[in-house]
């Protein structure tokens, strides 16, 4: 980048290629030349008063967040984060959600959105991140509920809950606030399916897929031999039934290796000896519900 005086550039790499107008005119580069240099696709103008380095920008959405909350940071010193971006800040994963404008909550009269950034009025504590203030992590995910679905906030929880992030009262101490919020429904829907067993985005939403047509899951299930020895650990087992649903979206992320697609494949011959049929969903099959849940239903026909 050498786009402006070397102090500056300095600065805004320190922003991860964020600025604002303030910081510009600090510089003594003139507004013109900001509007110039936007014309010319070298920055952006993210929203009143910011601004960013186009060649910085991350191709990741979360990363592209982020990147808008520091931004945001150098706007409203006084804010918190909220939302979808304090669950960001927490480190959850999110999905689903709108992920083109931060939210922060400030100590004002009245909520705004403005564009660029989503601004609330506060209603209770922030606590400290490395991303400076944000709500506490209960709340960030019974936030995301309300603002974007259940199954949105649910990944969310289900991680957090995992991760021991916050407790079940404090989930439910959080749903409470919301409870007569517009859509506050949904978080109260959200505490209902949420398990802390769930071990990825992936096996949250099949989770969720399967409760809601009515066949009831067991996560984590062990199944053992004859001998007692652990044959395996399964994603979820259909309850009161010999199906077993694995979630193959963990696997692209692993080396590939043939040692590992041999122990998995012996692994799945191990159930099938047992008496055991295994259905594998990937994301493709949980993004088509009607084929998942009839390839669930053709294994419980099997097993029957």
């Amino acid at each position: 980048m050498t786009i402006f005086d070397a102090g500056f550039e300095c600065l805004i790499r320190s922003q991860d290629g964020m600025f604002t107008t303030a910081q510009a005119a600090r510089f003594c580069v003139a507004p013109r030349t900001l509007v110039r240099l936007c014309k010319a696709e070298i920055i952006d103008n993210e929203m009143r008063g910011l601004y960013r380095v186009r060649s910085m920008r991350h191709s990741d959405p979360v990363e592209a967040h982020r990147q808008l909350m520091r931004g945001v940071r150098l706007l409203y010193p006084d804010s918190a984060f909220a939302g979808v971006s304090a669950a960001i800040a927490h480190g959850m994963p999110v999905w689903g959600a709108d992920l083109s404008r931060p939210v922060i909550r400030r100590p004002v009269d009245r909520g705004r959105g403005t564009r660029g950034v989503i601004v609330r009025r506060r209603y209770l504590p922030a606590v400290e991140t490395d991303f400076g203030p944000v709500v506490p992590a209960a709340n960030a995910v019974v936030e995301v509920a309300v603002d974007h679905g259940i199954q949105q906030g649910l990944v969310s929880c289900d991680f957090a809950l995992h991760h021991e992030l916050f407790t079940m009262d404090h989930l439910n101490d959080a749903v409470d606030l919301v409870r007569d919020w517009p859509n506050g429904s949904r978080a109260l829907s959200m505490a209902s399916f949420t398990d802390w067993r769930m071990e990825s985005v992936l096996e949250s939403r099949g989770r969720f897929l399967c409760l809601t047509h009515n066949i009831p899951v067991t996560p984590q299930v062990e199944i053992h031999d004859s001998k007692g020895r652990l044959v395996a650990r399964v994603d979820l087992l259909v309850t009161g039934t010999r199906v077993v649903i694995e979630f193959d979206g963990k696997l692209k992320y692993a080396s590939g290796s043939p040692e590992v697609l041999w122990a998995e494949k012996n692994r799945e011959d191990a159930l099938r000896a047992l008496g055991y049929v295994v259905v594998r969903l990937t994301w493709a099959d949980v993004e088509n519900p009607r084929r998942a849940i009839a390839r669930i239903r053709r294994a419980l026909a099997i097993a029957a």
